[in-house]
């Protein structure tokens, strides 16, 4: 007999296998359970606020410079605030960016931007579907407070050699898939990068050609890379191995030089170089290996490494003089940033399908943490330095175990209940949290449905950031002593509708309040590194509650969806805005997506996606106080000191509103003796150019008033002027799968 799973677990289980593996001799096929549905049945599941994206779904929604993006897509969902546009950000109801895991075939990693966010660290041509959670989380997930994103990579075609190329304006791309040894070890590999190099290097030498005679250089050099791999090999009745591999690294550097030119006296001479280099990225590593016990049982190990690591450098030489006479001088001075972590984990996992109707997981973890966070190094012709080596670590210990059930007691209700116990030593400290899940679906019949849902949540790591886009210096630091681990606490509702699950609407309540969130203290974030990481944070608590509305349309020529989210969010922390409660900076309070795709024809298809959004919120002085006094123009308070800025409360002014079009044309050719298949996209990211304000910059003018007797009195006026990043933006790749 072969059973069927909900399609939850269907799209995604920690224990996954591929469609052709299945267990001999056994009455219950547990690896069919795992073969990936076409569409979803939102009705049918028990769990809330998931979704599952395939990649030509990801593919059908035009994105920035025509780069297929995972997380654009995700951003799209909603109650997902992106942030600032055309960056990957993702705020997820109510959270902040940094309470998002991000997995890879289960593992995770922690930096999921390149370019400071334009486009995120994964490459579509290696991902097999995504899971997306953002209310019901199964307890095999813990960590974060908002979000799931789990990707499940291609595993190697046993039979044949695949592959695929596509070359875009920013990047090109390559993946291979085929049989090492046929039916039984095979492979996948996804190579993608960019040449921003290719266009600037050439750029650059031609301005350099034209400032040379001036003594004037300057090179700049931005390129990322990312590359993934799986293989997978068979054992017969001793299950499967399969490792996973994932390499990103962005790397951005800068140098100018400025001599001396012309018949300058030998003691006068100079040169003045500077240098600037940053890299950042992640490394991970994984090995599984899954062993199917007995008939019902299904167990999988996995050992894994996972690396972050940002290094910031900069290198300043001067010269005066010439060398060997008494006016010679050199000066030079290397400093060196870095931070990092590293992790190495432990995990068994079990599946165990009991009855038909009752399946459990179960498993526990283990994760060493080393965390490097900033650390730095100093070398100068002077002496006096005052910390030369900076090096901090701090390791810390993680473990979890929980337990998943599946159970469908009654015709008209199935239930997802849920357990996890997780632990956290740092510094001598521990800390340990209890998180339940559950989650119920009431089937009243079987095209309609109604949910209720709770989910507890704990994290024990975390990124305070004050920039609008994701900085390799935004470092990662876990609870101390003195702040507890974030907590949050998710209340659910929903209603579901399908039409043979080919029209599907949901719409789910929700309510989640969040404990002992960091934020910088007022003043505090651009300290140096004499202020200690405790000491620039301050703690504090989080609301928000919102409704989310989704329709979707998943046959015909026409598919899309329409994705509506209305939001409220708040914050309140004791030390920031006189304790006094403030909006979040991405309350966004309405937010309308719609997405389109239509197949004209077997060689055309249209794509269009339209985005509204109430805007940010940004923190504006409005008033000043003027220290002009007409008096000493050169005393503290003079009639040219700089006016006092007064700010009534945090975040007291919202943007104008955020909408913006992107319209995408895909040209197919099928070529039926070689059978392959290319691909012409052309896109036009924002395409009316609309000019939504990414920040408003304070620009105060000065007005000069002749008083009665004789001084002159300085009024200070007020401005701002708006500041936005992408106007309209086309796009053209091509793509040649064989």
């Amino acid at each position: 007999m072969l059973v069927a799973l909900p399609l939850a677990a269907q799209q995604r289980d920690t224990l996954q296998t591929s469609p052709q593996d299945t267990i001999s001799k056994a009455p219950i096929h547990l690896s069919s359970a795992l073969v990936v549905g076409a569409h979803q049945n939102k009705v049918q599941n028990a769990l809330m606020g998931v979704n599952y994206l395939r990649p030509e779904q990801v593919r059908s929604i035009p994105t920035l410079f025509g780069e297929v993006d995972i997380i654009k897509a995700l951003q799209m969902q909603p109650g997902v605030s992106p942030g600032v546009d055309g960056f990957a950000g993702m705020m997820v109801r109510g959270g902040n960016d940094d309470q998002n895991l991000f997995l890879i075939d289960g593992n995770p990693i922690y930096q999921m931007n390149h370019f400071g966010g334009l486009f995120s660290a994964y490459n579509m041509e290696a991902v097999r579907d995504v899971a997306f959670y953002k209310s019901s989380f199964p307890a095999r997930y813990g960590g974060r407070l908002s979000s799931v994103v789990d990707i499940n990579t291609k595993p190697g075609d046993p039979q044949q050699y695949r592959g695929a190329f596509s070359i875009g304006l920013t990047s090109a791309n390559i993946s291979v898939s085929g049989p090492i040894v046929k039916d039984r070890t095979s492979f996948n590999i996804a190579l993608r990068r960019s040449w921003f190099d290719l266009i600037t290097t050439p750029l650059m030498a031609i301005a350099n050609a034209d400032t040379k005679a001036d003594g004037e250089r300057n090179t700049a050099s931005y390129v990322f890379t990312d590359l993934n791999l799986q293989l997978n090999h068979r054992l017969g009745r001793l299950g499967t191995l399969s490792f996973t591999g994932y390499f990103g690294q962005d790397r951005l550097g800068g140098e100018t030089d400025y001599w001396s030119t012309g018949t300058v006296k030998p003691e006068n001479q100079y040169r003045d170089e500077s240098d600037m280099g940053m890299r950042w990225g992640n490394l991970m590593a994984a090995a599984k290996w899954q062993l199917p016990v007995g008939d019902r049982w299904l167990h999988s190990l996995t050992l894994s490494y996972t690396r972050y690591n940002s290094t910031t450098t900069i290198e300043e030489t001067s010269v005066q003089g010439e060398k060997g006479t008494e006016s010679y001088d050199r000066s030079h001075i290397y400093r060196e940033m870095f931070n990092g972590i590293h992790d190495v984990s432990l995990r068994s996992q079990w599946l165990w399908t009991a009855t038909e109707h009752t399946r459990v997981r179960m498993g526990v973890d283990y994760v060493f943490h080393n965390f490097q966070p900033e650390n730095s190094k100093e070398r100068s012709t002077e002496k006096n330095l005052l910390h030369p080596h900076v090096n901090q670590s701090l390791r810390a210990h993680e473990a979890a175990a929980y337990v998943d059930g599946e159970l469908h007691p009654r015709a008209w209700l199935k239930m997802m209940a849920g357990f996890r116990l997780s632990g956290y030593t740092v510094e001598g400290k521990s800390y340990v949290q209890a998180e339940p899940r559950l989650s119920a679906n009431f089937l009243l019949s079987d095209a309609v449905s109604f949910k209720a849902g709770y989910a507890h949540m704990s994290q024990f790591v975390q990124q305070v950031s004050n920039a609008f886009i994701s900085l390799p210096t935004d470092y990662w630091m876990p609870v101390t002593r003195t702040h507890a681990p974030q907590t949050s606490d998710q209340f659910s509702i929903g209603a579901y509708y399908t039409y043979h699950n080919r029209w599907n609407v949901s719409v789910e309540a929700w309510y989640k309040r969040m404990n002992h969130l960091l934020e910088y203290k007022e003043g505090f974030a651009l300290l140096s590194q004499s202020v200690g990481w405790g000491d620039k944070l301050t703690p504090g608590r989080g609301t928000a509650k919102g409704i989310d509305l989704l329709i979707e349309k998943n046959f015909g020529r026409l598919a899309g969806y329409v994705g509506y989210g209305l939001l409220w969010t708040d914050r309140r922390f004791a030390e920031i805005n006189r304790g006094r409660a403030f909006p979040s900076k991405y309350d966004n309070r309405h937010k309308l997506n719609i997405a389109l795709s239509f197949r004209a024809s077997k060689r055309l298809e249209l794509n269009a996606a339209w985005t509204y959004m109430t805007g940010n919120l940004l923190t504006l002085s409005y008033e000043v106080y003027d220290q002009a006094t007409g008096t000493n123009p050169d005393a503290p308070g003079g009639r040219y000191a700089d006016p006092i800025s007064y700010v009534d409360r945090k975040n007291n002014y919202r943007l104008p509103a955020f909408h913006r079009l992107d319209v995408g044309i895909n040209f197919y050719r099928f070529h039926k003796r070689s059978k392959r298949t290319s691909i012409w996209n052309l896109s036009f990211y924002n395409a009316y150019s609309r000019h939504n304000p990414l920040l408003l910059i304070k620009r105060d003018s000065y007005d000069y008033v002749s008083q009665q007797d004789g001084t002159t009195e300085r009024k200070t006026r007020v401005g701002f002027k708006s500041l936005s990043l992408f106007p309209i933006v086309p796009s053209l790749s091509y793509t040649l799968k064989f």
